[in-house]
């Protein structure tokens, strides 16, 4: 029964996770300093409530909150077939794939989360739309952004769970003329920034300039795409996929659909967990899913074991 460790993204930011995470990490003193001499800043300022009003910290805290999950569940035998990660968890989980330093990764997520939050310091957003396709939104895309600020289809979660990106104010009519369609909800994220459309472009460029100064590892675990949904078996796509990312749709019903057409039947979610595990379980009712807990990390490993002999 294979394994797929899930990697949450902004929206999904919790305060205080990390305090709780690095209490039980043999390593948290050595991961602090390197955090902290990037970011300038203590763990403690971009865990807290007030801290996570910042696109940059609330990027680097899911980073840093992925791969602590992650190390916990490796040091108990949890082992992993893929990894797939939501947007920004996609760097988490390219550390956990060993294709790039955990310190690399502080420092790519803080310049990426930088360049997002200076190019759009206000008055940009995501929504979360539940009950149409996405062929059936791209047609009121198209007559909405004929008349208004455009708005971008951002995230295909599920097939009838997407995400678009843009000006507040044009999400909120596009909000309004869906409603009168009758979707079904409608949910302004948590996230400050335009993600995962063509504004985000030259981030994406300045992205690709600084993954191209390292050199990147092949990955010990198949990684998942945001960008084409397919696996990943080499370095270099797994580089280009992190900068294109940004600034293309992310294709996370594609991507965990085919990793459990071929064979995932225990998706496990890391810290800060919840989205990622409700889409999972939507998606793959036979499928067991588990939230990471690093205080109940002992039954979590049980469970782990128990489902592999079934």
């Amino acid at each position: 029964m294979k394994t797929a460790f899930l990697f949450p993204g902004q929206g999904s930011q919790k305060p205080d996770i990390l305090s709780s995470l690095l209490a039980q990490e043999s390593d948290a003193g050595y991961l602090s300093y390197l955090t902290e001499q990037i970011l300038q800043k203590s763990i403690s300022e971009i865990d807290s409530s007030e801290g996570l009003f910042s696109t940059v910290n609330v990027q680097v805290n899911l980073l840093i909150a992925g791969v602590l999950s992650a190390k916990q569940l490796l040091a108990r035998g949890v082992t992993a077939d893929f990894v797939a990660g939501h947007s920004v968890g996609a760097f988490a989980a390219a550390v956990v794939s060993e294709v790039i330093t955990f310190q690399e990764a502080v420092s790519l997520v803080h310049h990426r989360a930088q360049l997002m939050e200076k190019a759009f310091p206000a008055h940009y957003g995501m929504a979360a739309l539940l009950g149409f396709t996405e062929n059936r939104l791209i047609l009121y895309l198209k007559d909405h952004n004929s008349r208004h600020t455009p708005v971008y289809l951002s995230n295909i979660n599920a097939s009838d769970q997407l995400v678009v990106t843009g000006k507040i104010d044009s999400i909120a009519i596009l909000i309004n003329e869906l409603e009168k369609a009758g979707i079904r909800k409608t949910k302004l994220l948590d996230v400050k920034v335009p993600s995962h459309c063509e504004l985000m472009t030259s981030v994406s460029q300045s992205l690709k300039q600084q993954i191209e100064q390292l050199t990147l590892k092949s990955p010990v675990i198949p990684f998942a795409s945001n960008v084409t949904g397919r696996l990943l078996k080499t370095a270099d796509a797994i580089g280009k996929d992190l900068w294109q990312s940004i600034s293309s749709p992310v294709k996370w019903y594609d991507a965990t659909t085919l990793i459990y057409e071929l064979g995932t039947r225990i998706f496990i979610e890391m810290e800060p967990s919840g989205v990622l595990a409700k889409l999972a379980t939507e998606a793959f009712p036979e499928a067991e899913i588990l939230n990471m807990d690093s205080k109940q990390i002992d039954q979590i490993t049980v469970l782990w074991n128990n489902y592999q002999h079934k």
